[in-house]
């Protein structure tokens, strides 16, 4: 009886564990996202795009603003896991390259985090998922 109690309890866990690793899996972020941020020395929220794309590798990508300093500006070191996205971009502010640390954690179709650079400059960033490639 012992036996069986144990063997179904740990049938039930493996499809527990089987069914919530295929519900990970199901989550595809390609697609276009848009949102907002805030940067230093603008004084209206900056309007960003994310592009992502799903590659063999994981997904790739470009970041975009309407101010022009951003344009399809490549991501790099993209991570996707436990519904937590990290990546880095360059981009140079006309004298310097600077580099930008992304965070964001996935919830549906929005992401929601913040960026920071080397200099301790940050800010959240809200995006929304506006249409899948």
């Amino acid at each position: 009886m012992k036996r069986t109690v144990f063997t179904l309890t740990l049938f039930i866990l493996l499809l527990t564990f089987t069914y919530g690793v295929s519900l990970c899996q199901k989550v595809d972020l390609s697609g276009t996202w848009e949102g907002s941020t805030d940067v230093p020395d603008v004084p209206e929220p900056v309007k960003m795009t994310l592009v992502l794309e799903k590659t063999d590798e994981g997904y790739s990508g470009t970041i975009n603003d309407n101010i022009g300093m951003l344009q399809n500006a490549e991501i790099e070191d993209f991570e996707f896991e436990d519904n937590y996205v990290t990546f880095n971009f360059t981009f140079y502010d006309g004298f310097d390259y600077i580099a930008v640390y992304i965070t964001l954690t996935v919830e549906g179709n929005k992401m929601n985090g913040h960026w920071e650079t080397e200099d301790g400059s940050s800010a959240p960033i809200e995006l929304e998922k506006i249409n899948q490639e």
